[in-house]
């Protein structure tokens, strides 16, 4: 009986191992590592640019902008800060905008901002005894002057207003009263800017 016994238990061996390795393959196929991979984002950039167009609206005598543009110019003037008064100025962007032909850029650079100033120099050798610590005390645009500009009058392929003569006053430290003229303004978008302080219509 005994032998019996044995003899079976020795034929259930291999059974056994078998029966484990089996078991072991399926852990391991449980324990499998899963790689997700994630669809990478896509990102649209939309443009928007929109291109510089005059328009005919004719500027306010006064408005906010406009009082903060010429605050500036008379704070670079008595400063000696050109970079404060070209506030005032106006952007070679719009410039390239109104004006025919090309190299209308490097004519803003090398010619009119550059003539301005010198007419700003031309205005602190002017007032040099009394700019020292003056008071800005606003400004009076001309309005008899203002008129329009054809296209083709000045070289310019975009029309624009023109105004002459806007009065600057200030006061100076002993609160005696000045002003000058800022001689020549045009419009872009509604808006005056500055083109001449001295010497032109």
């Amino acid at each position: 009986m005994r032998l019996v016994t044995r003899l079976l238990l020795l034929a259930a061996l291999p059974l056994a191992a078998l029966a484990y390795g089996v078991s072991h393959q399926i852990k391991q196929a449980g324990a499998a590592v899963t790689t997700t991979t994630k669809p990478k984002a896509t990102t649209t950039t939309t443009s928007t640019t929109v291109p510089l167009v005059q328009n005919m609206v004719k500027p306010p005598l006064h408005d906010p902008a406009l009082d903060r543009r010429m605050a500036s110019f008379f704070a670079g003037l008595r400063d000696y800060n050109n970079a404060e008064a070209d506030k005032a100025f106006l952007p070679m962007p719009y410039y390239v905008v109104l004006k025919q032909g090309g190299g209308n850029e490097a004519d803003w650079n090398n010619r009119l901002i550059t003539h301005y100033h010198q007419q700003l120099a031309e205005l602190r050798a002017r007032f040099r005894s009394v700019l020292p610590g003056a008071i800005y005390n606003g400004y009076s645009v001309k309005s008899a002057t203002a008129h329009t500009v054809r296209v083709g009058t000045e070289q310019n392929k975009a029309p624009y207003w023109q105004v002459y003569m806007t009065t600057m006053a200030f006061k100076d430290k002993n609160g005696h009263p000045h002003n000058f003229v800022i001689n020549t303004m045009i419009s872009f978008r509604g808006a005056w800017y500055v083109v001449h302080v001295i010497g032109y219509g």
